[in-house]
């Protein structure tokens, strides 16, 4: 997909570029720049190359409370993986917690939170304990049409 302004073709890339570019603390064009990027594509901006991992780190530094890009973080992560935010390590498993306790109504990262448990394993969640089973259950619930929870 490309944009044009004035007679200039742009990728969504170069756009997100350009836009962390013009304002570095805008975490939703970082957000949304590692989102255009597929590992272990890499995205120049200024003189920084930055995976997509670390553009979710970016947009994580200006805005901690950002529950899309704690899910997308992650999906990044592998179960092994640990990724540090601020002065702390997390698994993938962790940044899917702090995707729902920031967003309880975020049923992607539910869901996530779900595969990223191994049965009997469990996930504390603010007060509450949950299975894997609970959470595909609590993604249907706030989205009955997410598929991927259903199988």
């Amino acid at each position: 997909d490309t944009v044009t302004v004035g007679t200039v073709k742009h990728t969504k890339q170069e756009c997100f570029v350009k836009a962390v570019e013009i304002d570095p603390t805008y975490s939703h064009a970082w957000y949304n720049l590692g989102n255009s990027l597929t590992p272990p594509d890499t995205a120049t901006v200024g003189t920084g190359t930055y995976t997509q991992q670390e553009c979710y780190l970016k947009a994580l530094e200006i805005d901690p409370t950002d529950s899309q890009a704690w899910g997308n973080l992650g999906n990044s992560l592998t179960r092994k993986d640990t990724v540090t935010v601020g002065t702390v390590k997390h698994t993938k498993q962790e940044c899917f917690v702090k995707a729902v306790e920031i967003d309880p109504t975020y049923s992607h990262a539910w869901y996530n939170l779900g595969n990223s448990l191994t049965p009997p394993d469990t996930a504390t969640v603010g007060t509450g304990t949950y299975t894997q089973q609970e959470c595909y259950l609590k993604a249907l619930e706030i989205d009955p049409t997410n598929s991927r929870a259903r199988n």
